[in-house]
């Protein structure tokens, strides 16, 4: 039995990931709804284990997708105990490691894997913790499949409930002090953090000062029994110039875009919608970015709640204007 490994994360993964999917959407597209990358491969930034994870979500027909993929070197191995998750061996080495597995759509299993994907995309701290659990384990014991397995459940299960405990979203408005300040007034909202999102790798203020690409964002977590989506959209766009590209405010550069990010998949087309009626009110079209199933860095300890340590810092929102959204 190999031991196993723990590998810093690798932008390979992701490439890897990317040329096996389309190999696999190939040879079972008409009976599939789509293919995820899962496990800790999946989330830029966090070290792991050298493995691919791999979902590839189903309806219906799965012994059509059974037999293409015996045809195609795997091995089924059935459910390993949970239910509508089938397991499959690699049995070639003509893609870069991995385990696959075939989950039924809206399956237990398959709902809480792109839970914990989301987690740990949002929050670093849970990043962290697991990351160095996973090393500990491998540490003591790089043996023991099982034990490594089931020694991470405990933590598993805790940043599950507490994901399902609050929602979250990332928007991004300009400036992020400024964008912060203001979410973090609105009831319903339990907690912001401010960082970037959407370039390549983690990075520092410097860094996206000198144009790495990244956004300046806020994370904002919030409970939907009292605050909606739809209202958090209504003031984001209650701040932004939504028309406006690479500038808010008196700020310019490609980190102060307008963006929505990691959303769930189920909420795009209810975003999608809120945007179109919103363009109705604009001559020019919207510029806001769109982008999920993205890793959020957190930025550096003095710009988390910069207005409440600077009382008279830049800001380029004008914070008493959320009375205007009814």
């Amino acid at each position: 039995m190999k031991r196993l490994r723990f590998s810093p994360y690798q932008p390979q993964w992701r490439d890897e990931f990317e040329r096996l999917r389309d190999h696999l959407d190939y040879l079972l597209h008409p009976y599939i709804v789509t293919i995820h990358h899962v496990g800790s491969t999946s989330v830029a930034s966090l070290g792991a284990k050298p493995i691919l994870d791999v979902n590839v979500e189903y309806v219906e027909q799965f012994d059509v997708i059974r037999r293409i993929l015996e045809q195609n070197g795997y091995r089924y191995e059935g459910e390993k105990g949970i239910p509508d998750r089938h397991a499959f061996a690699q049995l070639t080495d003509a893609f870069y490691e991995h385990h696959l597995y075939v989950s039924r759509s809206g399956s237990d299993n398959l709902v809480k894997q792109l839970a914990f994907k989301r987690a740990l995309q949002n929050n670093p701290h849970h990043r962290t913790a697991y990351e160095q659990l996973k090393q500990a384990l491998i540490a003591s014991n790089d043996r023991d499949r099982a034990l490594y397995t089931n020694s991470k459940t405990s933590l598993i299960q805790s940043i599950l409930k507490e994901e399902s405990a609050m929602k979250s979203i990332v928007f991004a408005g300009g400036c992020f002090w400024g964008v912060e300040a203001y979410f973090k007034q609105l009831d319903g909202v339990n907690d912001t953090e401010v960082g970037y999102i959407n370039g390549p790798g983690a990075t520092n203020y410097r860094e996206v000062c000198a144009g790495s690409g990244h956004a300046e964002a806020v994370l904002i977590k919030f409970d939907d029994s009292v605050i909606s989506l739809k209202k958090l959209l209504d003031h984001l766009f209650n701040i932004i110039d939504p028309t406006s590209i690479n500038k808010q405010g008196n700020d310019r550069g490609v980190q102060y875009r307008t963006g929505i990010y990691n959303y769930l998949p189920e909420q795009l087309p209810f975003i999608r919608n809120y945007l179109n009626v919103r363009q109705n009110e604009y001559k020019k079209p919207l510029a806001l970015e769109l982008a999920t199933d993205l890793t959020f860095y957190p930025a550096e300890e003095y710009h988390q709640d910069y207005l409440d340590k600077n009382k008279h810092g830049y800001c380029h929102v004008d914070l008493s204007s959320y009375r205007n959204v009814e």
